[in-house]
C-alpha cells in the first residue's frame, strides 16, 4: 500500500516581505509565523538568497567605486571611438551618427560622475537646487491655501457691532 500524502493548503512565501523582515532583524521562526509557513521553509529560502543578499550589500558598500569604474570605462570607450574615427570609420559614419554616439557616451559619463559624487557625499549643488524647488512649491501651496480660505469665508459685518463701536 502506497503512503498517501496529506492534502494541505498550498502556502507561498511573500519573498519581498521575507527579505524585508530579515533585513529588519526578524528571525526565521518569527518570519515563518507571520507568513504562516514552517520556519524551515523560511530558513531554506534565506539560505538560497544569501549570495544575492551578500552581493547587494557589497555593491551598496562600494557603489561609489563601481560608478567611478563605469565612468572610467565610458571615457575609455569615448577615447577609443574618437581614435578610430581616422581609421576609415570616419567615412562610414554620418555626422549625425558620430554626434549621437558621442552625446550618448558623454551623457552616460556625466550621469555616472554625478552619481559617484552623490555617493561620496561631495555633491551639494544638486541637493540645494532640489531643496529650493521644494521650498518654493511648499510656499506656493501655502499661499494658495490661505487665499482659498479667505475667498471661501466672506467677512460679514454685524450691524449691532458697528453701532456699539460708534
Amino acid at each position: 500500500m502506497k503512503h498517501q500524502r496529506k492534502e494541505g493548503k498550498a502556502r507561498k512565501l511573500n519573498r519581498k516581505q521575507v527579505l524585508d523582515l530579515h533585513a529588519r532583524g526578524f528571525s526565521a521562526p518569527e518570519i515563518a509565523q507571520q507568513q504562516g509557513v514552517a520556519h524551515s521553509t523560511v530558513w531554506r529560502f534565506l539560505e538560497r538568497m544569501k549570495p544575492e543578499i551578500g552581493a547587494v550589500e557589497i555593491f551598496k558598500q562600494n557603489r561609489a567605486d563601481v560608478l567611478a569604474r563605469i565612468q572610467a570605462k565610458s571615457l575609455d570607450a569615448q577615447e577609443r571611438i574618437i581614435d578610430t574615427l581616422d581609421d576609415g570609420l570616419l567615412a562610414a559614419l554620418t555626422p549625425s551618427q558620430k554626434s549621437s554616439m558621442l552625446i550618448a557616451l558623454n551623457a552616460q559619463s556625466g550621469t555616472a560622475f554625478d552619481k559617484e559624487r552623490l555617493e561620496r557625499g561631495q555633491s551639494t549643488a544638486n541637493i540645494s537646487t532640489i531643496s529650493r524647488m521644494i521650498d518654493n512649491q511648499v510656499s506656493t501651496l501655502f499661499k494658495r491655501a490661505v487665499i482659498q480660505k479667505m475667498e471661501a469665508k466672506p467677512v460679514k459685518v454685524n450691524a449691532d457691532e458697528e453701532t456699539q463701536s460708534k
